[in-house]
């Protein structure tokens, strides 16, 4: 939920030493409910049209001057400002912040502002919250990772059983991962549709044993007449980055890990279709065994990366088969080429994950023909055992594309190593 600071407040004011004619003034010409009164740098109370009411133009405002039944925070969320002005029977109060009169708010603002950013049937915050909330821990140097939560074939789920069981499907979800967050490391939001999101600042190792024990408790979610269990996919990114650089446009950031976390939830449901339909009798699944990986066909699904932002990340989604993978790197300042190198090694060892690859160099350079090659050298770890292995690409339009291409060829190249 958005904190009061978010709020269009004006911070209109007045002293005690004004006239009442320069508050009428005032008021009116923002068209406010209510104006703060400061004395000497300090907040003191507030004049309203009513408080003024009895006064003429030439009186001095401090008899006017009210005692608020309740002042606000900059930092209290709007739900929870709502709550005390149902509480308090009020429609304004004002608003501070460390000693510093940030304007008044009404209960119109707040209204308003509810219908924007707050789900009604989840009881959770919007997006909004997620981004505010974000951005606010990479300024304090926090690393935060996305945990994006896509319940699986939810509008199938819709079909077969009706909306109303739907929407309680939401709120039984939207209670379990209520009860698995917590408020001193994790924010959660009702990103869309049957989509949740939960930003963190748990370390890389931790969040995944937090996302892996979200999976397992969504088997406990049963709805009345629903019989099936409620399943869904969680696509994480983030956790990467060991230092933010100055300058660093915190909300592109943030924006990235959602939008590359999404990503992966996406990969990551493709490849459980995948799967499923591998399991069917008609079609068994089989294990691909390590000495046929030159016969399995990759293809490059597609390659995000951002060549003007130092410190992005950057995304490459392969085709391994019959599933679907992905991969993340962050650039740290590194060349861009190397995060796609990088980024293309782990979606593989996702899919492999008996064999760790680790890029060791990357080189663009020109053949006699005149030809851009790219060639890719690193190691393979086997067990115990450490193999050296290199991919070569000619490079037409798609530099990315080839070098994600280049790195395959490396991983590929030890298909059948005689030692393992």
């Amino acid at each position: 939920m958005l904190s009061i600071r978010a709020l269009k407040l004006i911070p209109a004011w007045v002293a005690p030493n004004h006239l009442v004619s320069t508050a009428r003034i005032v008021l009116e010409g923002h068209r406010l409910r209510a104006l703060g009164v400061i004395d000497s740098d300090e907040f003191v109370g507030v004049v309203t049209p009513e408080s003024l009411a009895t006064y003429s133009g030439d009186d001095l405002l401090a008899p006017a001057i009210q005692k608020p039944s309740l002042i606000l925070y900059g930092e209290q969320s709007i739900r929870d400002a709502s709550e005390q002005f149902v509480k308090a029977n009020i429609d304004i109060a004002p608003v501070l912040e460390d000693g510093k009169f940030l304007g008044i708010v009404t209960a119109n603002m707040l209204l308003q502002e509810l219908g924007r950013s707050w789900d009604p049937l989840t009881e959770l915050s919007w997006s909004d919250q997620l981004r505010e909330w974000g951005i606010e821990k990479l300024k304090r140097g926090n690393e935060v990772i996305i945990l994006f939560v896509d319940l699986d074939e939810f509008g199938q789920y819709n079909k077969r059983y009706g909306h109303i069981v739907g929407d309680r499907v939401l709120k039984r979800v939207a209670e379990m991962l209520s009860q698995a967050v917590e408020e001193s490391t994790d924010v959660l939001v009702r990103y869309g549709g049957d989509e949740f999101a939960i930003g963190t600042i748990r370390n890389r190792a931790d969040a995944e044993s937090f996302a892996e024990m979200l999976k397992r408790k969504s088997s406990e979610i049963f709805i009345g007449e629903a019989e099936d269990s409620v399943e869904f996919t969680i696509g994480i990114q983030g956790g990467k980055r060991t230092k933010e650089r100055e300058n660093i446009h915190y909300a592109a950031t943030l924006d990235n890990l959602i939008n590359l976390a999404s990503k992966d939830c996406i990969a990551q449901k493709n490849a459980k279709q995948t799967l499923a339909k591998r399991d069917t009798p008609e079609v068994a699944a089989v294990e691909i065994p390590a000495t046929t990986l030159t016969t399995v066909p990759i293809r490059v699904v597609s390659v995000y990366a951002d060549d003007h932002t130092a410190n992005s990340l950057t995304q490459v989604i392969l085709s391994i088969g019959e599933s679907v993978v992905s991969g993340v790197s962050s650039r740290m300042g590194r060349p861009v080429i190397e995060s796609i190198a990088s980024a293309t090694a782990k979606a593989l060892e996702r899919k492999y994950p008996d064999r760790r690859m680790t890029i060791n160099d990357i080189h663009l350079t020109q053949n006699a023909e005149g030809e851009r090659l790219v060639t890719v050298s690193a190691q393979i770890q086997v067990g115990e055992q450490s193999f050296p292995v290199g991919g070569v690409k000619v490079v037409h339009q798609d530099l990315y594309g080839d070098i994600a291409l280049a790195t395959l060829q490396a991983f590929q190249s030890l298909a059948a190593p005689a030692n393992v």
